[in-house]
Formats: structure tokens, sequence, C-alpha cells
């Protein structure tokens, strides 16, 4: 198992450009953590192929990688247009009308939503095309909605639509969702997003669509890329196991110039509330075709990092683009070379137990003493979780008998993973395994101070209740 030497973990799609068993590989010991599989693209047999693949990378290297699904949800459409494609000319009108009362008619533009009329208000702005084309509402009509061009340009059949002022009546999940979700369970995912995520119950439906599949383990993250999601997002990160900034449809949906400032703003939240947070969307978005990222591009990422985020992701880059192990690569080396420099900002804790008492206190000796390292034993991750939210300088190493655990774990900021096998019920006999583990993969020596964060009696359910500086023998 190797130990990479930066903690901000790394999130890369897997898609047509790198899952094959050469590049995962490759992926995997530049950095890569997690491997999202973006299921608004390939079909059920490509996506099992790729699991397939990352189990096997994971086992050979012996290095957990979490499996995260990301659900397509309920994104509104253009139908399909004749040719494939239309030119808006800038202020001239069209309707945009329902895709089933559609015939090809000219300017008019199908859409996959039925209800737009019914809840369209004249003045109101659509966007097609991640926000590339832009429309005002001026007449409404039982069957259609007339508008006028505000900024033109060719648009294309299966584009995306936002109207951010709306708030469409759309299901959380969608029966493909559903469907999918199926599929991702049986194949072992360990994390699902939710696209779209508005308020808090679009989180309890999925979670009870887990719950009654028996998968209530399996980890639920709200992508924030919606005005409401931003209007509910204490309570959204209060019943999630983790956010990613989805910053594409969020600029799109409030404007790019927001993006920043909210980004930091859910970050902080996320490192309060001792969530691990992804932030996301054209990171090194010029890596599809270049070898080497623009200057803003590395100061996008090595903010993100700066802000305190757990983890950054590779979309296209690594999924259609000619450079998947490069933009890895890249990664890796920013966050290698900002985190050294960096003073997080020790935030009070988000509630008072015994378990947030001693992840603060944790920071206070990590600064006193030189720790090799900060150890825990978990079988939930909770405790581990709270402790790499308080960015200590010491890397945390998380032992755990708990496959899907071990994977999980994978997302978190600073932790490296371990799986350990056999009884773990005694306090003294867990001890001596974290430090044999240690000495025997090389990671310590005699003489090395380690911080044991843990809980006794060992197994109990978020049961942290203790610190122990343990010199190595």
């Amino acid at each position: 198992m190797s130990i990479h030497p930066h903690r901000t973990k790394i999130v890369a799609t897997i898609g047509p450009a790198s899952n094959s068993p050469e590049t995962i590989r490759a992926m995997v010991k530049a950095g890569m953590s997690v491997a999202r599989l973006n299921f608004s693209h390939g079909s059920h047999e490509d996506h099992a192929h790729t699991v397939k693949l990352l189990r096997e990378a994971s086992q050979d290297l012996d290095t957990p990688i979490a499996l995260l699904q990301d659900l397509q949800g309920p994104k509104v459409r253009v139908g399909q247009l004749p040719n494939g494609e239309t030119w808006l000319e800038k202020g001239a009108n069209f309707i945009l009308i329902d895709r089933d009362r559609y015939n090809n008619e000219p300017d008019r533009v199908p859409i996959d939503y039925p209800h737009l009329p019914e809840e369209a208000e004249v003045g109101i702005h659509i966007l097609f095309d991640d926000g590339r084309l832009e429309a005002a509402i001026v007449e409404v009509m039982d069957w259609g909605i007339t508008c006028q061009v505000v900024r033109g340009g060719l648009l294309k059949s299966r584009k995306g639509v936002n109207i951010p002022d709306l708030n469409l009546r759309l299901p959380s999940m969608t029966e493909k969702d559903k469907q999918d979700l199926e599929f991702g369970l049986s194949q072992g995912v360990d994390l699902v997003a939710l696209s779209f995520v508005r308020e808090i119950n679009d989180i309890y439906t999925l979670k009870e669509f887990l719950k009654d599949r028996g998968a209530s383990d399996v980890h639920v993250l709200a992508k924030i890329e919606k005005p409401q999601a931003i209007a509910h997002l204490d309570e959204i990160i209060k019943s999630c196991d983790g956010i990613m900034v989805a910053r594409g449809d969020l600029g799109v949906e409030m404007n790019p110039q927001k993006v920043p400032m909210l980004q930091k703003k859910i970050i902080r939240a996320c490192n309060q509330h001792g969530i691990p947070v992804i932030t996301a969307t054209q990171m090194l978005e010029s890596m599809i075709e270049n070898s080497r990222p623009t200057r803003a591009e590395a100061s996008d990422v090595a903010n993100a990092i700066i802000d305190g985020t757990d983890a950054v992701m590779l979309s296209g880059e690594s999924a259609v683009g000619k450079y998947p192990v490069l933009a890895v690569e890249m990664l890796a080396s920013i966050a290698t070379e900002v985190e050294p420099g960096l003073e997080f900002l020790n935030l009070p804790p988000e509630r008072s137990t015994a378990t947030h008492a001693l992840t603060e206190a944790l920071n206070t000796i990590d600064k006193v003493l030189d720790l090799r390292w900060i150890a825990a034993f978990t079988t939930t991750g909770y405790t581990v979780s709270l402790a790499a939210a308080e960015r200590p300088r010491a890397p945390i190493v998380a032992f755990t008998n708990n496959r899907d655990l071990y994977h999980r774990m994978a997302l978190i900021w600073g932790v490296a993973p371990m799986f350990i096998e056999g009884p773990t019920d005694s306090l003294d006999v867990l001890i001596y395994r974290i430090e044999a583990t240690l000495r025997d993969r090389k990671l310590a020596i005699s003489g090395d101070k380690i911080l044991i964060l843990g809980g006794s009696p060992v197994q109990k359910h978020k049961g942290t209740n203790f610190l122990k500086i343990h010199e190595m023998r």
C-alpha cells in the first residue's frame, strides 16, 4: 500500500479515456482514491466492467478505492430537433413546447417538462446549454410559452435547460435513477451522489430507498447546484454524509460570480460538521486537450485546498480527456505543494459530546508533540471524520475490520484507511495490532509517537472516549 504525501483526496471520473486496467492502476498510483461513475452516460454493462477493473486494481495494489455512483437526476432537457440543432437569433421569438406536442414546426423548441405553461411567468429568464444561450418569457399560453432570445447561438438537441427562478415540479429521483441505483447497489458502490438536491426531503427519499434495500451503510452525498439548496444548506448538511460543490450547474443557476464565496461557505460548513466535501467541475478543464493546465486552473485547485475541501474532482479531464493520468498527477502535485504552508482555522465543535471534545483536544496535542501518526480503530468512520475535520498536522491512519468502510474512508481528508482481520474486542490487543501493522508496513519505527484515538469497549457505536499517547517500542 502506498501512502501519498498529499492529504487532499482526488476524485476522478472513469470514462472511455480511463476504463482500461493499465490506466486505472496508473491513476491509483498517481493519487486517485475515489472513482466517480457518472450515470448520465454509459450503460449498466459499461459500469459493471469499470467496477470490476477498479476492485481488481484496489486488491492488487492493496489500496482502498471508494466507488462513487453519481445519479443523473431530474435534468430538464431540450427535445429532439430537426437535424439535431437550430439557430436562435438574438431578438427573435420562438415557442417553447412540451416535446409530446412538438411536430417539427419551425420557430418551436421542444423540452421534456410538460408543466412549464402552468408555472411560467412573463419576464422570467430561461438558460440553455449551461447558460450559453438565454431567453426571456414574453407570453404564457395554455400549451406553450413564447420566448425572446437574449443571448443567441446554436442550440442542439438534448442540451440542458435551467430556469433558476422557478422551483420546478420534479422528483428528487427519477425512474432512471432508481433503476441505476438498484444496479449500483448490486455492484457494491460505496457512495451515492444525489443530483439537483433542493431540500432535506430529497435526501430522506434517497435514504429511505437505501434502507428498504438493506443498504443504509451506503453514504449519501448531496450535490449543491440549485438556489433552493443554498437556502436550505444547513439542514441539508446535517441530513447527509457528504457534499459535492457542483460548480457547473450552480454557476448557471446563480451566476458564476457568486460561486467562489458560496464554495467557501459550503466547505467551511462541512468542515465544522465533520463531513467530507468535494469541490467539482472544470478544475483542470484545459487538460481535456492539453498536457498542462492553465495557471488560473492551478490557482483554482489550490484555493479549494486552502478553503479546506476534502477532495478535488476531475470530470471530463479523466473521463474523455487525452491525459487522465497526468491530470491526477497534476492535482496531486498541486496539493503536495500547497498543503505544507496551510494553517487551518480551528472551528468550534458542532456538538458538545465526548467524541467532539476528544477530537478538539487532538488538535492541541498535535501542535505540541511531534506525532508520527494519529491512529484510530473505527466501525462507522464517525470519529475519523471528526478528527480529519480538525485538519491536524499528523496524518491519520484509520483501522477497520469492515471492508465497505475501508473503501468509503478513502474520501476523507488526510486519512489512510487500513483493513485488519481478526478479533478487535480487546483494547490491549487492538493497540498491539496497530503498532505491529505500522511497523510491518514500515510506516513507523521505535521511538515514534502515535496518538491513539478510540473507545472502550472497542466495538461500541460512536463510542470514542479516550486519547492515548503511545510510543512505538
